[in-house]
């Protein structure tokens, strides 16, 4: 059609080779490109190639304006539910509510959710070790709640700044900007919102993990005061784990378990505080004892005094 504008539509079709359902489409799509032109009279003409262009960079910039009005549109639209929602959320801050959630992925999805509408902060204390394939999410999820100004105070098990992935976890949750501090026991589990909603362990149904969700100042007062007082007594987050003596044969774990023993530490708090079970505690004791010569753990003591293991 460009090299012979004479020629009309059924001698095109035919040069084509193409049936009449085919050159219909094919003409169908080159006017809606813009390179084929109908004046409404039957009459299809040609547009020049630069014309046409012109006209698919002006509907494009449109469409991309559209879009973009669109989505400030939809994002003030999500702002106000969400603040309308928040508003509902803490307005029932005077019942004393509780839920039992059964099942990790159930108690993901309502922590991601609570934390999606946290206000002021977020208060957590965590008594187990750190568990890795789970640390992105949680990165993710609390950065996003700094974000919005939420203040987020947590404390861990000083044992887990004695693993790579552990303190990794820790000093990324220091720089999104959360406030990390170490205790060498923590009671149970617990995750405060704003003062209105907790969240704390409850026994599992045919072993599954369940927390109890409870709502309202009633309780969540009383275990804010739980945090406040392990919040105090805990320790910053320290420039280096704990390590042994340069001349000493033991390692960072073994150390620790010889420098818990030598302070009295039963086995339970002690096999707590590293976040190993009382088995994998017991082989490293026996092993220590073993390095050490002795039959007692005070023998064991005395003997890593004396060749100034302890430190």
């Amino acid at each position: 059609m460009l090299n012979e504008p004479t020629l009309g539509m059924e001698e095109v079709r035919r040069r084509t080779g193409l049936d009449e359902e085919e050159f219909a489409e094919a003409t169908r799509l080159l006017q809606e490109i813009g390179v084929l032109s109908d004046d409404g009279s039957g009459r299809v003409t040609t547009v020049s190639v630069e014309k046409a262009l012109a006209r698919l960079t002006l509907r494009a910039e449109e469409s991309a304006e559209g879009w973009l009005a669109e989505s400030v549109r939809l994002r003030k639209a999500i702002r106000l539910l969400s603040t309308e929602l928040a508003d509902q959320y803490h307005s029932q801050a005077s019942l004393a509510s509780a839920e039992l959630i059964i099942g990790m992925e159930n108690i993901s999805a309502s922590l991601e959710s609570t934390s999606e509408v946290a206000e002021h902060e977020v208060l957590s204390m965590h008594p187990g070790p750190v568990v890795e394939r789970r640390t992105p999410a949680r990165i993710a999820r609390n950065a996003r709640a700094i974000e919005r100004g939420v203040v987020m105070r947590t404390i861990h098990l000083a044992s887990t700044s004695r693993t790579p992935h552990g303190v990794r976890y820790l000093r990324e949750l220091e720089e999104i900007g959360a406030e990390v501090r170490l205790a060498t026991t923590i009671p149970f589990r617990l995750i405060v919102v704003d003062n209105s909603i907790a969240f704390t362990p409850a026994p599992g149904i045919e072993g599954q993990t369940a927390a109890l969700v409870t709502r309202g100042p009633l309780i969540t007062h009383l275990l804010r005061l739980v945090f406040e007082h392990c919040w105090h007594s805990a320790a910053l987050l320290s420039a280096d784990a704990p390590a042994p003596p340069a001349d000493t044969p033991l390692d960072a774990q073994q150390a620790s378990v010889l420098r818990l023993l030598n302070a009295g530490l039963k086995d339970e708090a002690i096999a707590r505080e590293l976040g190993v079970s009382i088995r994998t505690l017991r082989r490293i004791t026996a092993d220590l004892m073993d390095k050490l010569g002795a039959t007692s753990r005070f023998q064991a003591g005395v003997r890593a005094q004396q060749l100034g293991w302890l430190v």
